[in-house]
């Protein structure tokens, strides 16, 4: 009987950590940090279990950091395309909760806004200013 539970609780955890990975694929895409804590979430359910989660997790949460520097690299000519994309990004912003003739239009809208400011906020290290005043 003790096997029995031991391995339902196993097969319980894992199961709800595969689904929390699934999960953040499937809205990794919405603004805001999206999938990466229910990911984070997931890998930390399965590293009870599992040492291949717990390398990865360990790996993912020590080197995270330098991915910011790799998308927004400190070349003025990709910065300002990235401030371009901004630009471009809210001008359909203003163009489809404007016209805001179906829902999807609006949550399209929304998300786009949620996206320049990410896009915006991370570009020429305004997010460290920022946190360096505050």
């Amino acid at each position: 009987m003790k096997s029995l539970n031991r391995h339902s609780k196993r097969i319980a955890t894992d199961l709800a950590g595969y689904g929390l990975i699934l999960l953040s694929l499937a809205i990794g895409w919405l603004p805001g940090p999206g999938g990466i804590p229910l990911l984070i979430a997931g890998l930390g359910l399965l590293s009870i279990n599992n040492s291949w989660a717990e390398r990865l997790r360990t790996y993912l949460l020590d080197h995270g950091g330098r991915l910011l520097p790799i998308v927004f690299p400190p070349n003025p000519l990709v910065q300002w395309l990235y401030d371009g994309l901004v630009a471009l990004l809210l001008i359909m912003v203003t163009v489809l909760v404007y016209r805001h003739r179906a829902v999807w239009q609006v949550s399209l809208g929304i998300a786009g806004f949620f996206i320049a400011l990410a896009i915006a906020f991370l570009n020429r290290g305004r997010y460290e200013r920022f946190k360096r005043k505050h």
